[in-house]
């Protein structure tokens, strides 16, 4: 019950917090990994590299991903991936891929951030710059291949725009 009443608590925290600081969605591509600003020297962010793509089994559920971001009053922003058909397997990374299993990676106009073992991460204040900021999830099997469908990966593109600080 407790579980249940986070759960309710936090769902209705992101409405508000969304309806105050609306982001756009942007559809999936085949293009989407490419990078429109170099954030390789930013502060938590691995050089770019690219995982080949793994198709999921056509006899199961597709995985699909979709996130939300918003600021936390403590500074940075909290990422919430919403994965279906899809669970988090922290114990068996770098083991063999099983099918709609595994970990997400984050990353931030295109540069890879961070992988991601549960539904929860804190973005460091720092990752975003200010104007408009590509937050992208993917879905990743153990051996970190990119889960995808015909050779799209499976991913969630949020934009979150970033005022320019004020003297």
């Amino acid at each position: 019950m407790e579980k249940l009443a986070y759960a309710i608590i936090g769902a209705s925290m992101a409405v508000v917090v969304m309806t105050l600081f609306p982001m756009s969605r942007a559809p999936m591509s085949p293009d989407i990994g490419k990078a429109t600003m170099d954030m390789a020297s930013a502060s938590g962010a691995v050089p770019a590299h690219r995982h080949p793509p793994r198709d999921v089994s056509a006899e199961l559920p597709q995985p699909s991903v979709t996130h939300l971001v918003f600021p936390d009053v403590m500074g940075g922003y909290n990422v919430q991936i919403l994965p279906v058909h899809f669970k988090f397997t922290p114990a068996a990374i770098n083991h063999a891929p099983k099918d709609n299993e595994g970990h997400a990676h984050i990353y931030v106009n295109g540069s890879k951030i961070a992988r991601v073992y549960s539904n929860w991460y804190h973005l460091s204040g720092t990752s975003l710059v200010p104007g408009e900021n590509e937050v992208r999830v993917t879905l990743n099997a153990n051996d970190h291949s990119a889960w995808s469908v015909n050779g799209v990966p499976i991913s969630s593109t949020v934009k979150v725009f970033i005022p320019e600080a004020t003297p």
